[in-house]
């Protein structure tokens, strides 16, 4: 007999929740579009930025017959030039709009740049249907220690960025960004990944700044199409798993899939020095999979909205004002369970007020802006196993909904003063100061209960009470720095200062960046640096501890439902260090073969990161985990790279060698304070444990080529070339040494990988300024069987086609 009715997805108060959450976003971006187009008085014309080095700017009456018109003063506008000690790589629209990729994510489009590294599952040949962004290694960072900023505003998520697992009883899978920001909707991305500037802070692998399009002076826009499928794709299965995988009920095995993505851009000049832009992108995902007896979907969407509006109020000030909404939603359910479709929810959007202008001793950037973002679940209430008389189960439902929101205020000032300058030295100063609002929350709003009913009349309940827990972060964050000039040589001492509430951590972060301009022409220049960066804190570990334990309840021959025990652990919160990460650079520039050619090495010495301590068990029978700060790396990077821009082509070739070691890859391990100490035994030697190196993102050679060219007739092609050497990592083999008493590692080696990726574009004009453009994508073009993931029976993707059309008018 049905003890208990199963409760639909969808029902009312999922539908009008969900209902109540959309219509709150997107009345925000209704109201900042009526905001943007609301007349304006006293706007007078403008010349807009302009970046050099001193203009004088001086409207002249050139009509005799007007009487009326005035003659502006003259208008001086200091610029900048570029400091030889910027270390930053810019991506620009030519190479974004070209690149051969797949989901199109600034993840993918980062991929060519030296000392980048993925997951070795984030390409798996069975699970070609995903279409979130990978987990990226910066400069030997962990996928979550990376600063990924958008417009100028933070797009981190501080809500257990590892999460990875859909179908979590007690927890939702999260990601390190917020929103998933589709690359065509990006003008420039600018990696920072050694001698970072004072102004980036909360990282310590590397900063990624994405700029989003801006609008255009004349009305104009366009629309596109892009899809792939199974079909187009070669698959690379292990014989003894492909008949598994050919009838897969699992969200990790897809052996179909339909990928479409769409979009549009209008380009809407409202009148002189008013501009309004609105993009739309759909990324879709259908990935059929077998469920108790028939084929049922499961899908993946993303979407993202963008409204901005630019203008210039005055002839040397700009405000940019946008509207970004990035929802996302994965549809799954439980192989072999009846009812448990569930929905993971999430994504963010964010209002920015970015306003630029000119003072008579400086340049002032202000800038304000509002994120929200979620990583929640829509699920059943329960979840039922039952019994049957013949040792069978049924099993039915989940365990209920979750939500956890992150709410995000961010305020920033920076000035960017004249050059000054004392004798033959020359000094830019920079100052800034940056304010950030976090509040994060986890709630249940109902209890869920996991029922084990036994053929004996016994029956089990696991309890997930309801809970509403909270955790606020403020951050402060002040800096300096100077960019010095004598004659050949170029200093930039800074210093970062940032203190939060949160961990109550003052945390000073000293900057130092040097370049020699070897002959005084620019074409060979030495550099080095030495600087300090600090990670971000997690809300993680705060809002576990505010939820309530979860326990048992048992009930014998249909009677009342009695307390058993407590689940076997519990989360408590310190506070604790900052993780940091001490760097050190050198390395050389050079002009040649029309190019320039870098070569540089990079060491960073990580410490103070987070792991997690089991305690001793308590009275009450719990194992009380606590985040510590046990956990360290080790990072050396040696990367040769050389690149060349000349007329309609652009090549960039770069190597990387790198040695990684990690005591532990996430703030999830393991790490007690005796472990800091333990040996182990591998190839006749005595190892310490922190000498282990890193299993994942760890290919010690990297070499890349990218070439993106533009030919007679609409004609473009480019390609990605990319060699990743074999590797290796240690296991246990499960013996002891006999004399010394320490574990026994043996090697587990990984073979090499070539993959060639390709584009090729065909654009014609239509009619007027009307152009179509058709192209074709094909990764993998060689079909190469490359081993990737934990097993040797594990490979990546093979090669695959997508096909886009693009209609610009």
């Amino acid at each position: 007999m049905k003890l208990l009715t199963y409760i639909d997805l969808l029902g009312p108060r999922r539908k009008e929740k969900r209902a109540a959450r959309s219509r709150h976003r997107l009345l925000i971006g209704l109201l900042l579009l009526a905001m943007l187009l609301l007349p304006q008085t006293g706007q007078q014309d403008s010349f807009g930025l302009v970046c050099a080095s001193e203009i004088d700017l001086t409207a002249k009456n050139t009509d005799p017959d007007d009487s009326d018109s005035t003659v502006l003063a003259p208008v001086t506008v200091h610029g900048r030039r570029e400091p030889l000690t910027t270390a930053s790589k810019t991506i620009d629209r030519t190479i974004i709009d070209s690149f051969p990729s797949g989901n199109n994510s600034i993840n993918e489009i980062l991929s060519f740049l030296p000392d980048i590294q993925f997951s070795e599952t984030s390409n798996l040949s069975t699970q070609g249907g995903e279409i979130l962004p990978a987990a990226v290694s910066i400069a030997g960072g962990k996928g979550f220690e990376n600063n990924f900023i958008i417009d100028g505003l933070s797009n981190n998520s501080m809500l257990d960025p590892d999460a990875d697992d859909p179908l979590a009883v007690n927890n939702v899978p999260g990601h390190a960004q917020q929103i998933f920001l589709d690359a065509s909707l990006v003008d420039e991305i600018t990696l920072y990944d050694s001698n970072v500037p004072a102004s980036y802070g909360d990282f310590k692998g590397g900063v990624v700044h994405a700029r989003t399009i801006e609008p255009d002076d004349e009305f104009g826009g366009n629309f596109f199409y892009r899809t792939t499928r199974a079909a187009w794709t070669k698959f690379h299965i292990a014989p003894s798993q492909k008949d598994d995988f050919e009838n897969s009920g699992k969200h990790t095995s897809q052996p179909k899939f339909e990928k479409h993505q769409a979009g549009f851009d209008i380009h809407l000049p409202i009148r002189s020095h008013l501009r309004l832009l609105a993009g739309y992108r759909l990324q879709l995902s259908t990935i059929p999979l077998q469920h108790l007896g028939e084929t049922r979907n499961q899908r993946r969407r993303n979407e993202t909205f963008l409204v901005k509006l630019a203008t210039e109020p005055t002839a040397l000030s700009k405000l940019n004002l946008s509207w970004t909404y990035s929802p996302y939603q994965g549809r799954y359910f439980k192989k072999d369970y009846k009812n448990s479709d569930l929905t993971i929810l999430g994504g963010a959007y964010m209002v920015n007020a970015d306003f630029h202008t000119a003072l008579p001793f400086a340049d002032l950037h202000l800038q304000a802006g509002y994120t929200e973002g979620e990583n929640s679940r829509e699920g059943p209430d329960h979840m039922i196993l039952t019994q049957n008389p013949d040792n069978s189960w049924e099993r039915e439902g989940f365990t209920g909904d979750i939500d956890n929101t992150q709410q995000s205020v961010q305020c920033k000032t920076e000035l960017a003063l004249h050059q000054l300058s004392t004798g033959s030295v020359s000094h830019d100063i920079n100052l800034g100061f940056d304010f950030q609002h976090i509040r994060g929350t986890s709630k249940r709003d109902e209890t869920s209960y996991l029922y084990t009913f036994y053929k004996n009349g016994t029956a089990r309940r696991t309890v997930y009470a309801k809970h509403r827990a909270e955790a606020v972060l403020r951050q402060y964050n002040f800096y300096s720095e100077d960019i010095l000039r004598y004659h050949r040589l170029e200093l930039r001492p800074g210093l970062r200062i940032s203190y939060d509430d949160f961990m109550q951590n003052l945390n000073l972060a000293p900057r130092l960046a040097a370049a020699l301009d070897i002959f005084g022409n620019g074409r060979t220049v030495l550099i080095g640096g030495v600087n300090r960066y600090y990670a971000n804190t997690l809300l993680t570990y705060k809002l576990r501890q505010e939820m309530p334990t979860t326990y048992y309840e048992t009930r014998l021959d249909g009677g009342e439902w009695t307390f058993t025990k407590t689940y076997s652990t519990t989360t408590d919160f310190q506070t604790l260090k900052t993780p940091y990460a001490d760097e050190y650079v050198i390395g050389l520039e050079q002009r040649i073969f029309g190019g320039k050619a870098t070569f540089k090495y990079v060491r960073r010495d990580g410490k103070d990161e987070f792991a997690k301590t089991a305690g001793d068990r308590q009275p009450d029978g719990l194992w009380h985990y606590t985040l510590n700060n046990n956990g360290s790396s080790r990072h050396e990077s040696y990367r040769l790279s050389w690149e060349r821009h000349w007329q309609n082509h652009s090549l960039s070739i770069n190597g990387t060698y790198q040695e990684t070691t990690s005591s532990n890859e996430s703030y999830e391990d393991i790490l007690e304070d005796d472990d800091l100490d333990e040996d182990i035994w591998y190839n006749g030697k005595v190892l310490s444990k922190s000498q282990l190196p890193r299993k994942d993102f760890n290919r010690p050679w990297l070499v890349s080529l990218l070439y993106v060219g533009k030919f007679p007739y609409g004609i473009t092609f480019s390609s990605l070339l990319k060699y990743r050497s074999g590797y290796q990592t240690l296991s246990k083999t499960g013996a002891v040494h006999e004399d010394l008493g320490i574990p026994i590692y043996e090697k587990v080696r990984y073979g090499g990988a070539v993959t060639v990726n390709c584009s090729l574009g065909w654009g014609i004009r239509v009619w007027n300024r009307q152009q179509l453009h058709l192209s074709l994508d094909i990764l993998n073009l060689l079909d190469k069987k490359s081993v990737a993931g934990e097993s040797q029976d594990s490979y990546e993707l093979g090669r695959q086609f997508w096909l886009s059309a693009k209609y610009s008018f």
